[in-house]
Protein backbone atom coordinates (compact mmCIF):
# COMPACT_ATOMS: atom_id res chain seq x y z
CA UNK A 1 0.00 0.00 0.00
CA UNK A 2 6.76 -2.29 -2.50
CA UNK A 3 9.46 -3.59 -4.73
CA UNK A 4 8.49 -4.98 -8.33
CA UNK A 5 9.30 -8.24 -8.74
CA UNK A 6 11.60 -7.52 -11.55
CA UNK A 7 11.82 -5.44 -14.71
CA UNK A 8 9.99 -7.46 -16.97
CA UNK A 9 7.03 -6.15 -19.10
CA UNK A 10 3.63 -5.62 -17.43
CA UNK A 11 1.78 -8.75 -19.30
CA UNK A 12 4.90 -11.15 -18.54
CA UNK A 13 4.23 -12.18 -15.76
CA UNK A 14 5.65 -13.80 -12.58
CA UNK A 15 2.86 -16.27 -11.02
CA UNK A 16 0.40 -18.26 -13.00
CA UNK A 17 -3.12 -16.12 -12.84
CA UNK A 18 -5.62 -17.25 -10.31
CA UNK A 19 -9.22 -18.12 -11.75
CA UNK A 20 -11.87 -15.88 -11.22
CA UNK A 21 -15.50 -17.10 -10.82
CA UNK A 22 -18.03 -16.10 -13.34
CA UNK A 23 -19.73 -13.73 -10.78
CA UNK A 24 -16.30 -11.68 -10.07
CA UNK A 25 -15.72 -11.73 -13.93
CA UNK A 26 -19.22 -10.57 -14.22
CA UNK A 27 -18.84 -7.83 -11.74
CA UNK A 28 -15.72 -6.79 -13.24
CA UNK A 29 -17.16 -6.38 -16.53
CA UNK A 30 -19.96 -3.72 -14.55
CA UNK A 31 -18.06 -1.78 -12.91
CA UNK A 32 -15.73 -1.29 -16.29
CA UNK A 33 -18.43 -1.04 -18.16
CA UNK A 34 -20.96 2.12 -15.98
CA UNK A 35 -17.49 4.04 -15.56
CA UNK A 36 -16.50 3.69 -19.33
CA UNK A 37 -20.35 4.63 -20.29
CA UNK A 38 -20.06 7.32 -17.60
CA UNK A 39 -16.82 8.54 -19.77
CA UNK A 40 -18.13 8.34 -22.97
CA UNK A 41 -21.16 10.04 -22.02
CA UNK A 42 -18.90 13.41 -21.07
CA UNK A 43 -16.66 12.90 -23.79
CA UNK A 44 -19.22 13.26 -26.51
CA UNK A 45 -20.77 15.78 -24.52
CA UNK A 46 -17.31 17.99 -24.78
CA UNK A 47 -16.67 16.65 -28.59
CA UNK A 48 -20.53 18.06 -29.37
CA UNK A 49 -19.63 21.47 -27.47
CA UNK A 50 -22.83 20.76 -25.12
CA UNK A 51 -23.42 24.33 -23.56
CA UNK A 52 -23.05 22.52 -20.09
CA UNK A 53 -19.93 21.11 -21.07
CA UNK A 54 -18.83 24.42 -22.50
CA UNK A 55 -19.59 26.39 -19.44
CA UNK A 56 -18.80 23.83 -16.84
CA UNK A 57 -14.97 23.77 -18.66
CA UNK A 58 -15.45 28.00 -18.47
CA UNK A 59 -16.21 27.78 -15.23
CA UNK A 60 -13.26 25.73 -13.49
CA UNK A 61 -10.78 28.15 -15.13
CA UNK A 62 -10.02 26.75 -18.51
CA UNK A 63 -10.56 28.41 -22.04
CA UNK A 64 -14.33 27.16 -23.54
CA UNK A 65 -12.07 26.31 -26.61
CA UNK A 66 -10.13 23.65 -24.94
CA UNK A 67 -13.83 21.70 -24.63
CA UNK A 68 -13.18 19.62 -27.66
CA UNK A 69 -9.49 18.67 -27.02
CA UNK A 70 -10.37 17.49 -23.56
CA UNK A 71 -13.45 15.40 -24.99
CA UNK A 72 -10.80 13.87 -27.66
CA UNK A 73 -8.39 13.16 -25.14
CA UNK A 74 -11.00 11.54 -22.74
CA UNK A 75 -12.28 9.18 -25.50
CA UNK A 76 -9.29 8.42 -26.81
CA UNK A 77 -8.24 7.01 -23.36
CA UNK A 78 -11.46 5.04 -23.31
CA UNK A 79 -11.03 3.34 -26.34
CA UNK A 80 -7.46 2.29 -25.28
CA UNK A 81 -8.84 0.86 -21.83
CA UNK A 82 -11.96 -0.89 -23.90
CA UNK A 83 -9.54 -2.76 -25.83
CA UNK A 84 -8.73 -6.13 -23.92
CA UNK A 85 -5.29 -5.74 -25.45
CA UNK A 86 -4.25 -2.33 -24.31
CA UNK A 87 -6.70 -2.39 -21.02
CA UNK A 88 -4.01 -1.76 -18.60
CA UNK A 89 -2.31 0.78 -20.89
CA UNK A 90 -5.95 2.27 -21.07
CA UNK A 91 -6.30 2.43 -17.11
CA UNK A 92 -2.85 4.81 -16.15
CA UNK A 93 -3.98 7.03 -19.32
CA UNK A 94 -7.59 7.26 -17.81
CA UNK A 95 -5.89 7.44 -14.04
CA UNK A 96 -4.22 10.32 -15.16
CA UNK A 97 -7.04 12.30 -17.11
CA UNK A 98 -9.16 11.58 -13.53
CA UNK A 99 -6.00 12.88 -11.10
CA UNK A 100 -5.99 16.38 -13.25
CA UNK A 101 -9.63 16.67 -12.35
CA UNK A 102 -9.13 15.87 -8.71
CA UNK A 103 -6.71 18.85 -8.96
CA UNK A 104 -8.54 21.28 -10.68
CA UNK A 105 -11.93 20.70 -8.41
CA UNK A 106 -9.19 21.40 -5.60
CA UNK A 107 -8.32 24.06 -6.92
CA UNK A 108 -11.37 25.35 -7.51
CA UNK A 109 -12.04 24.50 -3.35
CA UNK A 110 -15.17 22.13 -4.68
CA UNK A 111 -17.02 19.84 -2.02
CA UNK A 112 -14.76 17.16 -0.84
CA UNK A 113 -16.75 14.13 -1.41
CA UNK A 114 -19.51 15.00 -4.50
CA UNK A 115 -16.37 16.94 -6.69
CA UNK A 116 -12.83 16.48 -5.47
CA UNK A 117 -13.14 12.56 -4.81
CA UNK A 118 -15.62 11.67 -7.61
CA UNK A 119 -12.79 10.88 -9.98
CA UNK A 120 -11.13 8.64 -7.70
CA UNK A 121 -14.21 6.94 -7.08
CA UNK A 122 -14.76 6.48 -11.41
CA UNK A 123 -11.00 5.56 -10.91
CA UNK A 124 -11.30 2.87 -8.29
CA UNK A 125 -14.02 1.51 -10.90
CA UNK A 126 -12.26 1.31 -13.46
CA UNK A 127 -9.24 -0.37 -12.14
CA UNK A 128 -11.66 -2.65 -9.98
CA UNK A 129 -13.57 -3.65 -13.24
CA UNK A 130 -10.01 -4.38 -14.72
CA UNK A 131 -8.55 -6.79 -11.96
CA UNK A 132 -11.77 -8.57 -11.70
CA UNK A 133 -11.74 -9.82 -15.20
CA UNK A 134 -7.81 -9.11 -16.74
CA UNK A 135 -5.26 -11.89 -14.84
CA UNK A 136 -2.74 -9.66 -15.58
CA UNK A 137 -3.56 -7.03 -13.47
CA UNK A 138 -3.78 -9.12 -10.76
CA UNK A 139 -0.91 -11.55 -11.21
CA UNK A 140 1.48 -7.87 -11.38
CA UNK A 141 -0.47 -6.57 -8.23
CA UNK A 142 0.49 -9.60 -6.20
CA UNK A 143 4.25 -9.12 -7.40
CA UNK A 144 4.01 -5.90 -6.25
CA UNK A 145 2.53 -7.00 -2.81
CA UNK A 146 4.27 -10.40 -2.35
CA UNK A 147 7.49 -9.50 -3.60
CA UNK A 148 10.45 -11.84 -4.62
CA UNK A 149 12.56 -11.52 -1.30
CA UNK A 150 15.19 -9.38 -3.11
CA UNK A 151 15.25 -7.56 0.16
CA UNK A 152 14.93 -9.69 2.81
CA UNK A 153 12.60 -11.59 4.80
CA UNK A 154 11.43 -10.01 7.69
CA UNK A 155 10.95 -12.92 10.60
CA UNK A 156 7.41 -12.70 12.23
CA UNK A 157 8.27 -13.75 16.49
CA UNK A 158 5.25 -14.16 18.80
CA UNK A 159 5.15 -12.76 22.09
CA UNK A 160 3.19 -13.62 24.96
CA UNK A 161 0.53 -10.87 26.30
CA UNK A 162 -0.31 -11.22 30.17
CA UNK A 163 -3.40 -12.95 29.44
CA UNK A 164 -1.52 -15.39 27.36
CA UNK A 165 -2.79 -14.21 24.30
CA UNK A 166 0.05 -14.21 21.55
CA UNK A 167 0.66 -11.23 19.88
CA UNK A 168 2.73 -11.12 16.56
CA UNK A 169 5.54 -8.75 15.63
CA UNK A 170 8.37 -8.25 13.18
CA UNK A 171 11.46 -6.09 13.83
CA UNK A 172 13.51 -3.68 11.33
CA UNK A 173 15.72 -1.25 11.58
CA UNK A 174 18.48 -0.22 14.46
CA UNK A 175 18.23 2.77 16.40
CA UNK A 176 16.40 3.53 19.21
CA UNK A 177 13.08 1.47 19.69
CA UNK A 178 10.07 2.43 18.40
CA UNK A 179 6.61 0.63 18.35
CA UNK A 180 3.88 1.50 15.16
CA UNK A 181 0.32 1.23 16.81
CA UNK A 182 -2.27 0.84 13.85
CA UNK A 183 -5.57 2.23 13.70
CA UNK A 184 -9.05 0.28 12.49
CA UNK A 185 -8.92 -2.01 10.51
CA UNK A 186 -5.46 -2.08 10.03
CA UNK A 187 -2.53 -4.68 10.65
CA UNK A 188 1.21 -5.22 9.02
CA UNK A 189 -0.97 -7.09 6.01
CA UNK A 190 -3.21 -4.38 5.14
CA UNK A 191 -2.55 -0.59 6.06
CA UNK A 192 0.84 1.98 6.39
CA UNK A 193 2.81 0.05 9.16
CA UNK A 194 4.89 -1.26 6.31
CA UNK A 195 5.99 1.51 4.93
CA UNK A 196 5.73 3.51 7.82
CA UNK A 197 8.15 0.63 9.12
CA UNK A 198 10.53 1.29 6.16
CA UNK A 199 10.64 5.12 6.13
CA UNK A 200 11.79 5.03 10.27
CA UNK A 201 14.00 1.91 10.43
CA UNK A 202 17.36 3.49 9.16
CA UNK A 203 17.08 5.66 12.55
CA UNK A 204 15.45 3.55 14.88
CA UNK A 205 14.53 -0.28 15.58
CA UNK A 206 11.01 -0.17 14.50
CA UNK A 207 8.55 -3.24 16.03
CA UNK A 208 5.22 -3.25 13.60
CA UNK A 209 2.86 -5.43 15.44
CA UNK A 210 -0.72 -6.69 14.69
CA UNK A 211 -3.39 -5.78 17.18
CA UNK A 212 -5.31 -8.46 18.48
CA UNK A 213 -7.54 -10.55 16.94
CA UNK A 214 -5.88 -9.23 13.86
CA UNK A 215 -3.95 -10.92 10.86
CA UNK A 216 -1.19 -13.08 12.93
CA UNK A 217 -2.04 -12.25 16.29
CA UNK A 218 -4.27 -14.44 18.60
CA UNK A 219 -7.53 -13.30 20.47
CA UNK A 220 -9.06 -13.87 23.85
CA UNK A 221 -12.77 -14.54 24.51
CA UNK A 222 -13.21 -11.29 25.77
CA UNK A 223 -11.89 -7.67 25.23
CA UNK A 224 -11.03 -4.93 27.38
CA UNK A 225 -8.97 -2.07 26.28
CA UNK A 226 -7.03 -2.69 29.09
CA UNK A 227 -5.68 -5.89 27.14
CA UNK A 228 -4.22 -4.15 24.03
CA UNK A 229 -1.95 -1.87 26.80
CA UNK A 230 -0.68 -4.73 28.43
CA UNK A 231 -0.10 -5.99 24.28
CA UNK A 232 2.18 -3.01 24.00
CA UNK A 233 3.84 -3.92 27.66
CA UNK A 234 4.88 -7.34 26.02
CA UNK A 235 6.21 -5.52 23.33
CA UNK A 236 8.22 -2.79 25.13
CA UNK A 237 9.71 -5.67 27.69
CA UNK A 238 10.95 -7.38 23.87
CA UNK A 239 12.22 -3.97 22.88
CA UNK A 240 14.46 -3.78 25.25
CA UNK A 241 12.52 -2.29 28.31
CA UNK A 242 11.27 0.73 27.21
CA UNK A 243 10.08 2.58 24.02
CA UNK A 244 9.03 4.98 22.09
CA UNK A 245 5.37 5.07 20.21
CA UNK A 246 3.89 5.92 17.16
CA UNK A 247 -0.07 5.34 16.68
CA UNK A 248 -2.17 6.49 14.63
CA UNK A 249 -6.18 7.23 14.65
CA UNK A 250 -7.36 4.78 17.52
CA UNK A 251 -3.85 3.56 17.71
CA UNK A 252 -3.00 7.20 18.71
CA UNK A 253 -5.39 6.44 21.12
CA UNK A 254 -4.12 3.47 22.33
CA UNK A 255 -0.78 5.03 22.60
CA UNK A 256 -1.85 7.78 24.89
CA UNK A 257 -3.78 5.52 27.20
CA UNK A 258 -0.74 3.44 27.39
CA UNK A 259 1.14 6.06 28.33
CA UNK A 260 -1.08 7.64 30.85
CA UNK A 261 -1.09 3.74 32.53
CA UNK A 262 2.78 4.61 33.08
CA UNK A 263 4.27 1.84 30.45
CA UNK A 264 8.09 2.34 30.13
CA UNK A 265 7.56 4.71 27.21
CA UNK A 266 10.03 7.28 26.50
CA UNK A 267 7.95 9.40 23.94
CA UNK A 268 4.53 9.57 22.00
CA UNK A 269 3.56 10.78 18.43
CA UNK A 270 0.14 10.13 17.68
CA UNK A 271 -1.47 11.22 14.39
CA UNK A 272 -5.31 12.03 14.51
CA UNK A 273 -6.48 10.28 17.67
CA UNK A 274 -10.83 10.16 16.60
CA UNK A 275 -12.08 11.92 19.66
CA UNK A 276 -14.80 13.40 17.93
CA UNK A 277 -17.78 13.77 19.92
CA UNK A 278 -16.58 16.10 22.59
CA UNK A 279 -20.41 17.29 22.62
CA UNK A 280 -21.73 14.18 23.15
CA UNK A 281 -24.12 14.81 19.94
CA UNK A 282 -22.32 12.51 17.38
CA UNK A 283 -23.59 9.25 19.60
CA UNK A 284 -20.31 8.03 19.84
CA UNK A 285 -21.71 6.44 23.65
CA UNK A 286 -24.00 3.40 21.43
CA UNK A 287 -20.84 2.93 18.61
CA UNK A 288 -19.41 0.03 20.27
CA UNK A 289 -23.17 -1.38 21.24
CA UNK A 290 -24.58 -1.12 18.07
CA UNK A 291 -21.16 -2.52 16.11
CA UNK A 292 -21.52 -5.94 19.04
CA UNK A 293 -25.44 -6.09 18.16
CA UNK A 294 -24.49 -6.58 14.23
CA UNK A 295 -21.44 -8.47 14.87
CA UNK A 296 -23.90 -10.84 17.61
CA UNK A 297 -26.16 -11.27 14.34
CA UNK A 298 -23.38 -12.53 12.04
CA UNK A 299 -23.58 -9.47 10.33
CA UNK A 300 -19.80 -9.02 9.94
CA UNK A 301 -20.52 -6.87 6.31
CA UNK A 302 -23.45 -4.85 8.22
CA UNK A 303 -20.40 -4.04 11.01
CA UNK A 304 -17.83 -2.86 8.24
CA UNK A 305 -20.42 -0.09 6.53
CA UNK A 306 -21.96 0.81 9.84
CA UNK A 307 -18.03 1.99 11.00
CA UNK A 308 -17.43 3.56 7.95
CA UNK A 309 -20.62 5.46 6.91
CA UNK A 310 -22.23 6.11 10.82
CA UNK A 311 -18.56 6.30 12.45
CA UNK A 312 -16.61 7.86 10.23
CA UNK A 313 -18.46 9.20 7.06
CA UNK A 314 -18.10 7.43 4.49
CA UNK A 315 -20.93 8.23 1.38
CA UNK A 316 -23.37 5.33 0.78
CA UNK A 317 -22.47 4.96 -2.55
CA UNK A 318 -19.34 4.31 -1.96
CA UNK A 319 -20.14 1.22 0.44
CA UNK A 320 -21.92 0.11 -2.68
CA UNK A 321 -18.76 -0.38 -4.44
CA UNK A 322 -16.92 -1.51 -2.03
CA UNK A 323 -17.79 -5.33 -1.91
CA UNK A 324 -17.44 -5.52 -5.81
CA UNK A 325 -13.55 -4.86 -4.65
CA UNK A 326 -13.22 -8.42 -3.30
CA UNK A 327 -9.34 -8.13 -2.30
CA UNK A 328 -10.24 -5.09 -0.18
CA UNK A 329 -13.49 -6.11 0.92
CA UNK A 330 -12.70 -9.43 2.35
CA UNK A 331 -9.81 -7.77 4.27
CA UNK A 332 -12.32 -5.36 5.83
CA UNK A 333 -15.24 -8.18 6.83
CA UNK A 334 -11.91 -10.34 8.77
CA UNK A 335 -11.19 -8.10 10.93
CA UNK A 336 -14.78 -6.57 11.54
CA UNK A 337 -15.11 -8.50 14.86
CA UNK A 338 -12.06 -6.23 16.68
CA UNK A 339 -14.33 -3.03 15.45
CA UNK A 340 -15.97 -2.65 18.46
CA UNK A 341 -12.19 -2.83 20.24
CA UNK A 342 -11.43 0.08 18.91
CA UNK A 343 -14.54 1.91 20.29
CA UNK A 344 -13.81 0.79 23.36
CA UNK A 345 -10.42 2.27 23.01
CA UNK A 346 -11.91 5.61 22.49
CA UNK A 347 -13.90 5.37 25.42
CA UNK A 348 -17.20 7.36 23.63
CA UNK A 349 -15.11 9.01 21.29
CA UNK A 350 -14.59 11.99 24.10
CA UNK A 351 -11.26 13.60 25.12
CA UNK A 352 -10.24 11.46 28.81
CA UNK A 353 -8.79 14.85 30.20
CA UNK A 354 -8.03 13.57 33.67
CA UNK A 355 -6.19 10.37 32.45
CA UNK A 356 -4.16 12.22 30.01
CA UNK A 357 -3.07 14.23 32.51
CA UNK A 358 -0.90 11.99 33.62
CA UNK A 359 0.69 11.20 31.05
CA UNK A 360 4.22 12.08 31.60
CA UNK A 361 6.22 12.00 28.61
CA UNK A 362 7.43 13.81 25.91
CA UNK A 363 4.39 13.80 23.44
CA UNK A 364 3.54 15.11 19.98
CA UNK A 365 -0.07 15.09 18.38
CA UNK A 366 -0.53 15.95 15.20
CA UNK A 367 -3.26 16.21 12.48
CA UNK A 368 -3.42 16.94 8.69
CA UNK A 369 -4.18 20.53 7.03
CA UNK A 370 -6.45 18.83 4.82
CA UNK A 371 -8.64 16.43 7.18
CA UNK A 372 -11.72 16.30 9.00
CA UNK A 373 -12.18 19.65 11.46
CA UNK A 374 -13.67 17.60 13.84
CA UNK A 375 -9.71 15.80 13.88
CA UNK A 376 -8.17 19.06 13.80
CA UNK A 377 -10.13 20.64 16.87
CA UNK A 378 -9.53 16.64 18.77
CA UNK A 379 -6.07 17.08 18.49
CA UNK A 380 -5.67 19.99 19.59
CA UNK A 381 -7.88 19.23 22.60
CA UNK A 382 -5.59 15.98 23.57
CA UNK A 383 -2.81 18.10 23.23
CA UNK A 384 -4.18 20.55 25.68
CA UNK A 385 -4.85 18.12 28.19
CA UNK A 386 -1.01 16.76 28.31
CA UNK A 387 1.25 18.00 30.28
CA UNK A 388 4.11 19.89 27.69
CA UNK A 389 2.76 18.51 24.79
CA UNK A 390 3.04 19.89 21.30
CA UNK A 391 0.79 19.61 18.19
CA UNK A 392 1.44 19.85 14.57
CA UNK A 393 -0.17 20.03 11.77
CA UNK A 394 1.17 18.33 8.69
CA UNK A 395 0.76 20.07 5.16
CA UNK A 396 -1.55 18.25 2.07
CA UNK A 397 -2.34 15.68 4.71
CA UNK A 398 -5.54 13.81 5.20
CA UNK A 399 -6.66 11.14 8.06
CA UNK A 400 -4.73 8.36 5.50
CA UNK A 401 -1.68 10.02 6.31
CA UNK A 402 1.28 9.75 3.76
CA UNK A 403 3.66 7.47 5.84
CA UNK A 404 6.95 8.98 4.48
CA UNK A 405 5.76 12.35 5.89
CA UNK A 406 4.54 10.77 9.06
CA UNK A 407 7.89 8.83 9.07
CA UNK A 408 9.71 12.41 8.91
CA UNK A 409 7.69 14.39 11.87
CA UNK A 410 8.47 11.68 14.04
CA UNK A 411 11.64 11.38 13.36
CA UNK A 412 12.57 15.05 14.08
CA UNK A 413 10.39 14.57 17.32
CA UNK A 414 11.98 11.55 18.20
CA UNK A 415 15.79 12.19 17.66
Amino acid sequence: MQAIVQDTPFVATLRPARTRSASALWSGRFLSGFAALFLIVDGIGKLLRLSPYVNGTADLGYPPDLVVTLGVIELSCVLVYLVPRTAPLGVVLLTGYLGGAVATHVRHVDPLFTHVLAPIYFAAMLWGGLALRDARLRAFARGIVEGDGAEGTVMTTKVRSKDGTMIAYEKSGSGPAVILVDGAFCSRAFGPSQRLAKALAPRFTVYAYDRRGRNQSDDAPSYAPEREIEDIAALIKEAGGSSALVGLSSGAALSLEAAAAGLPIKAVVAYEPPYVDEAGDRHGAAHEAQLKQLLGEGNRGGAVKYFMKDMVGVPSFVLLIMPLLPWIWRKLVAVAHTLPYDAGVMREFKVPRSRFASVKVPSLVMYGSKTDARLKDAAKIVAGAIPGAQHRELPGQTHNVNPNVLAQAATEFLR
